[in-house]
């Protein structure tokens, strides 16, 4: 999340997120960096610790790639939480916040590869489901999921698909309200390869409720590539 200026001259919160999803063939699957073996993003069930283990030992201190990394997300009341991690390379870091959704993980530093050089695995404890990843040489995860922090509504100003291929294709952007079951929210459906998008004004964006969850879907008629982009701005349901 970052805080900026909005059109209106009042401060405003904004998320947004990237995601990457390569497909060898014709697929479906949730735009984030397993999406292609695993087709739906795994999500945790209750908020739990997590660990960072990279397949690269030069991901150590001393080493050439990530010194440390920060885990972003909400806590198991859906509120903003982080936590950095010294990395142990390709013995994993153990971490104490507990988190219910991970949002970001960022290489904050390094060393002279300036990056993380393997890629890094954000799981839960003793090896357990891999929840998220750094792709080599990226220093950010890529994953198409936006959760509402509790006490906001999020609007959804803009999402984008680029796909890397001149092939049939869908689109999907896919919500989960609260206790709720996931629902396609928003549907395109083309034969390009290049971006579909949508940009809405502020007065038109869609609202979500706090602890929605919010992800990005694609289907391939072929081998592709297929990064998205979704982002809003959020608004407090404090009454003032």
């Amino acid at each position: 999340m970052d805080y900026k200026w909005g059109q209106g001259g009042q401060g405003v919160d904004e998320i947004e997120e990237n995601g990457s999803v390569i497909f060898a063939q014709a697929d479906d699957g949730d735009v984030y960096y397993n999406g292609a073996t695993i087709a739906t993003m795994p999500l945790q069930a209750a908020a739990a610790a997590i660990e960072l283990i990279s397949d690269s030992a030069e991901d150590d201190v001393g080493g050439t790639g990530a010194l440390t990394v920060k885990v972003s997300g909400l806590d198991g009341d859906y509120k903003w939480v982080t936590e950095t991690l010294i990395m142990t390379g390709v013995v994993a870091v153990v971490g104490t916040q507990l988190f219910m959704r991970i949002m970001d993980i960022q290489v904050m530093t390094a060393g002279t590869h300036t990056t993380n050089v393997g890629a890094i695995d954000c799981q839960a404890v003793a090896g357990g489901q891999v929840w998220d990843q750094i792709v080599a040489d990226e220093g950010l995860n890529q994953h198409s999921l936006i959760t509402v922090p509790a006490g906001y509504i999020l609007w959804i100003a803009h999402w984008a698909f680029t796909s890397s291929a001149l092939t049939a294709q869908t689109f999907r952007l896919m919500e989960r309200p609260f206790g709720g079951a996931w629902i396609v929210k928003e549907k395109r459906c083309t034969y390009f390869g290049g971006q579909v998008q949508e940009l809405k004004p502020f007065r038109m964006a869609k609202p979500y409720a706090a602890k929605t969850d919010i992800k990005m879907n694609a289907s391939v008629g072929a081998a592709a590539i297929i990064t998205s982009h979704m982002g809003g701005f959020l608004t407090t349901t404090q009454k003032r």
